[in-house]
């Protein structure tokens, strides 16, 4: 019986990570700069916490702090997540100081087409899903495409191997 109830939990929890994997969160356009769209979404599959991001934290009880070369970024939408990630992976943007105008003048349909053409992996490492757009076809939203959505613990593989392809292929340019 004690083998049956371990193996039953081992099997539950099992199920339960490989739903996490494959959950995402539909937003709006409008939507990518919102805190309570980025809070209401699964947790991003790449993080950045740093030394001191527990205690810039814990110093305003909502935001993640991110960290990238040595600089820490709150965290409160998702717009605030791909900018960190152009800082933290300057390697996976073409010309990201492009995405940084955009997030700087806050406009969510100009970010959303850079990424859509400038991000360099497959997979986002977002678990969301951004609605279609009169502004924005789908090949200048590639959020609204499934398949850019990681769903399993291989599409997850994928991503990180492809992005540790182009790190060691920009570490050995130097």
């Amino acid at each position: 019986m004690l083998r049956l109830t371990i193996v039953l939990l081992f099997c539950i929890i099992g199920s339960l990570n490989a739903q996490d994997v494959g959950y995402y969160h539909v937003i709006t356009v409008n939507e990518f700069s919102s805190y309570s769209a980025f809070s209401s979404s699964p947790p991003p599959h790449i993080t950045g916490h740093g030394v001191k991001s527990d205690s810039l934290s814990r110093s305003n009880l909502v935001f993640d702090y991110y960290e990238a070369d040595n600089e820490y970024y709150a965290i409160e939408s998702w717009a605030d997540y791909y900018y960190w990630l152009s800082k933290k992976y300057k390697v996976l943007f073409s010309k990201p100081e492009m995405f940084e105008h955009f997030y700087k003048a806050k406009d969510n349909i100009s970010m959303i087409k850079y990424l859509s053409y400038n991000f360099s992996v497959w997979h986002f490492p977002s678990a969301i899903r951004i609605e279609p757009h009169i502004e924005l076809s789908d090949s200048e939203n590639r959020f609204s495409l499934s398949n850019h959505i990681i769903k399993n613990e291989t599409d997850l593989e994928y991503m990180l191997k492809q992005i540790e392809a182009k790190q060691e292929k920009y570490a050995s340019k130097d």
